[in-house]
């Protein structure tokens, strides 16, 4: 046998050795690979210290530009789902809007931070879509439910930057910090919107998050208040 087929063999078992570790290594690494971490709301979207002196969402909205810097007192809710499913986005109405549970003498709503008994137009002008986003720009992959404490009906100061707005109602503002109160009740609709009152309310609605939304309990066809 010549020294250089002798040289090729050589070559060739070293190449099928090498290539063995490489295949073996692939499955050790493999093996350890838990999987993608799941996107998580950093806690910095969040202060414990209620800015004074601000206004609801209502006086804000009207003459706010996109770019513009803003801070305003609102509630969380608006829909049936306040929050989106998977992306750090939510919804809020504004403080003079009542939610369902703060009208008549009885716990008849289910849902009642969708605001079903207020005037639609009413929800469309007091209404605001808050995105928590990340680095790139874009909602973080996250739901925002739970997060530093956000759930239906609970007062929130939002402060940020407006990121899209239009004369249809549309406003959308990326929320640079947030600070999550509690929630009012029949008779005290701004309880829970000061510094100290974080709690309050917490324990008043034991609503669950799905069931039959009906309002219509005397057959009308219309809301029942």
């Amino acid at each position: 046998m010549s020294r250089k087929t002798l040289l090729i063999l050589g070559l060739s078992v070293l190449s099928l050795t090498l290539n063995g570790c490489d295949q073996g290594g692939g499955e050790t690494t493999a093996s350890n690979d838990v999987g993608p971490t799941r996107p998580t709301i950093p806690a910095a979207f969040f202060t414990t210290n209620r800015p004074a002196e601000v206004a609801d969402l209502i006086q804000v909205k009207p003459t706010a530009s996109v770019g513009d810097s803003v801070v305003f007192l609102a509630r969380v809710g608006g829909r049936i789902e306040p929050f989106v499913d998977g992306l750090a986005i939510f919804t809020v109405a504004d403080p003079s809007l009542l939610s369902c549970e703060l009208m008549g003498e009885e716990d008849h709503c289910p849902l009642p931070w969708d605001y079903c008994c207020e005037d639609p137009n009413g929800i469309t002008a007091g209404s605001a879509t808050i995105r928590l986003a990340g680095t790139s720009g874009e909602p973080i992959a996250a739901n925002a439910e739970g997060a530093g404490g956000l759930e239906p009906l609970k007062f929130v100061v939002v402060e940020g930057v407006v990121n899209e707005r239009n004369d249809d109602g549309l406003f959308v503002i990326d929320a640079d910090r947030i600070w999550v109160g509690g929630k009012p009740m029949r008779g005290e609709p701004r309880r829970g919107s000061l510094a100290g009152e974080e709690n309050a309310g917490t324990d008043d609605h034991n609503h669950a998050h799905d069931g039959d939304h009906n309002h219509d309990h005397d057959g009308d066809g219309k809301p029942d208040h």
